[in-house]
């Protein structure tokens, strides 16, 4: 009886180690510059990006984003997300977007759009993009031009590349479109974008990417306390770059959103390692944040909430999807 009982609190110690074990580690702080904020993403993810920049724009400087399209395009509507935003571009009025971003900023769920003036934005459209289509980016152009007045707007539509992330050495050919939704069309599209944002960027051999700088850690704890289903995966990623894991030198901070069948539980890390960003981030200090999000009966591509599927208040400061990477951006900046 004796042993039974030991072997049985054995086995409970050895269960919660295993536990202990298997959930990844907290997400740490580093010595970042809170003037250097940025996000970038790719279709869902790009549309989470605009998302995100224009509900924090007081505090993100700039934005790259990979076939997505303008603030709440799809209006909280599905059906407005599967034809205009996606297939025809003609159904959106940028006068009536940039109207709701005005409104919406008056109740105080998104910044000030002022604060969007002098920031700096890249915007990529492959002309083979066959899920959303050129045209939804050039409306996003034309709504991001009616805001950033001192900074810049700079388009790049003309890359033969399907929809997915372009790198110049990874990847499908570049008129693929399979997952993992990575071409090579050589060309260095994160390269690119970083370099539109912050300016002084080196372009990097990929040889600097350092693998073991891309670390997991626990996602879980910044969606804990926000209500409803918020399809965050448990994990996400962070890559450091060396002589920013120190703490001693001021580092910069650019968050990437993936976009759909993209994320942890489609393609592990894949997309966090040859997405292009890492070592263009290691040579020039940039910490970049790799936010997961998964799948669920309203979403089940493992897409970014781009029209509603968590709260009706999905595209500002109170949607619960953009509220939980604040919280882990805020974390990092210390």
């Amino acid at each position: 009886m004796k042993m039974t009982c030991k072997i049985a609190v054995a086995l409970l110690f050895f269960a919660a180690l295993a536990g202990g074990l298997g959930k990844a580690p907290k997400l740490a702080p580093y010595n970042v510059d809170k003037a250097l904020l940025s996000v970038s993403g790719l279709s869902s993810g790009g549309f989470f990006a605009v998302q995100f920049h224009v509900a924090f724009s007081a505090t993100i400087m700039g934005a790259g984003i990979v076939a997505g399209g303008p603030f709440f395009c799809a209006q909280d509507n599905l059906d407005i997300a599967l034809s205009a935003c996606t297939k025809s571009p003609e159904l959106i009025s940028v006068d009536k977007l940039i109207a709701i971003t005005y409104t919406t900023a008056l109740g105080g769920t998104i910044d000030k759009p002022s604060h969007l003036s002098s920031d700096r934005v890249y915007l990529f459209s492959g002309s083979l993009d066959s899920i959303v289509n050129p045209g939804v980016m050039k409306k996003l152009a034309q709504y991001y031009s009616s805001f950033v007045t001192k900074g810049d707007v700079y388009s790049m539509f003309s890359i033969p590349a399907e929809h997915a992330m372009v790198t110049d050495n990874y990847g499908h050919n570049c008129s693929v479109f399979s997952s993992p939704f990575i071409n090579n069309c050589h060309f260095p599209l994160a390269y690119d974008i970083l370099n539109q944002i912050y300016q002084d960027v080196q372009p990097a051999d990929h040889s600097l990417a350092n693998p073991s700088n891309l670390m997991e850690f626990d996602q879980s704890e910044f969606f804990a306390d926000l209500p409803g289903a918020v399809d965050m995966d448990s994990t996400g990623f962070i890559y450091v770059p060396t002589k920013c894991q120190n703490k001693t030198v001021v580092c910069r901070l650019h968050a990437v959103f993936h976009g759909c069948r993209q994320g942890r539980k489609y393609v592990s890390n894949e997309y966090a390692l040859h997405a292009g960003y890492n070592a263009v981030a290691e040579l020039n200090n940039i910490i970049l944040l790799y936010p997961q999000a998964t799948n669920s009966t309203y979403n089940p591509k493992g897409c970014w909430d781009w029209w509603g599927y968590t709260s009706t208040a999905y595209s500002s400061k109170l949607g619960p999807q953009i509220a939980g990477v604040k919280l882990m951006l805020d974390r990092i900046v210390y």
